[in-house]
């Protein structure tokens, strides 16, 4: 199974995430959007996020990239280049990199990072970079109300760029959403994707309602998109249950 790794069939077999989700959050990552995933403790996040890196790693969609873990002391600098961002970090040297060629890895977005750094990385998605974000929130509104507010201040145009935001309690997935780039002054509401109903114990799924976006943010025809996906699912949830 080229484009999955055993860490995310590792997800589904432990319920943590359902086959079909997770073959969405594969295919929009490989895509090049950006995943923020938000959990009360760091160890679930860093698995889940773990497990996305290692699944665009093995993608064979996708360029050789480069992954920049983001901390607390990195100072960001944006170079003349326009697709390029530069670091003053040592490790990660101050050529240019372009978007294809860069991953960034966010932790502790907002308890371990000066709020420039954050400002910065935040910055970065809406020049093409995409990220896999860790940060402890318990759901999208927090989040978002969060950054919005002092000492981030993150403008609302840098927000749209988050791309899927994952919401995790300590057991499994229990929401999780689309934003999506504003156009102009218009600005389209978050959509929900899937949400755990503990009542049934099962995830709402709401992706049908948003397979055509999928695949325009794909680049592909919804019927390509729906394919592949039912493919990557079933591979998901055949491998899980061995």
């Amino acid at each position: 199974m080229t484009h999955e790794s055993a860490l995310i069939r590792d997800l589904v077999d432990h319920g943590v995430l359902d086959a079909p989700i997770a073959a969405h959050l594969s295919l929009l990552l490989d895509a090049g959007l950006p995943l923020t995933i938000l959990a009360p403790e760091s160890s679930q996040s860093q698995r889940v996020a773990e497990a996305f890196a290692a699944s665009l790693r093995a993608s064979q969609s996708g360029f050789p990239r480069s992954e920049l873990h983001v901390e607390s002391d990195h100072h960001f600098e944006w170079l003349a280049d326009p697709v390029g961002i530069g670091c003053m970090d040592p490790a990660a040297g101050t050529a240019p990199r372009g978007a294809r060629t860069m991953l960034l890895r966010v932790s502790h977005l907002l308890s371990g990072l000066e709020p420039l750094t954050a400002r910065i990385a935040l910055r970065s998605l809406a020049r093409g970079y995409q990220a896999i974000i860790e940060a402890q929130a318990p759901d999208l509104l927090t989040l978002l109300e969060t950054l919005r507010t002092s000492p981030f201040r993150i403008p609302e145009d840098d927000l749209q760029q988050l791309g899927l935001v994952i919401c995790l309690d300590e057991r499994r997935l229990i929401a999780a959403h689309l934003l999506h780039p504003s156009a102009g002054t218009t600005r389209r509401p978050p959509t929900l994707l899937t949400i755990w109903d503990s009542a049934a114990s099962r995830w709402d799924d709401f992706t049908w309602a948003a397979l055509p976006v999928f695949a325009e943010r794909s680049r592909i025809s919804q019927a390509q998109y729906d394919a592949i996906h039912r493919s990557r699912a079933s591979l998901l949830k055949a491998e899980a249950s061995r």
